[in-house]
């Protein structure tokens, strides 16, 4: 094998996750089983719905107070996302 060939693991995973589409797959999953780390407690424990749609990231809670909370920390949530996926994944936070 040529030199050419060769390739970190990391490098063939990510080029493996790419071809066969499963990046958003995996953000999203690593998005649910991380939400209270990412999130904090207070806003994990009244998340009803989480999910990602391309750069949007869609939240329901069960508080209409919370909710308001959140509509003011927006741009720290995704922040705190995009800082947890070390990506600049969400654009947008839409709360539902």
């Amino acid at each position: 094998m040529s030199k050419q060939n060769l390739q970190s693991i990391g490098t063939a995973i990510d080029q493996f996750l790419k071809e066969n589409r499963l990046e958003k797959k995996i953000d999203a999953s690593s998005l649910h089983i991380n939400w209270k780390t990412i999130a904090g407690d207070m806003i994990a424990n009244h998340t009803k719905r989480l999910f990602l749609k391309e750069t949007t990231l869609y939240l329901e809670v069960d508080s209409a107070e919370l909710k308001n909370e959140i509509h003011y920390l927006k741009d720290q949530l995704i922040q705190n996302v995009n800082h947890f996926l070390k990506k600049d994944l969400i654009k947008q936070l839409v709360l539902i």
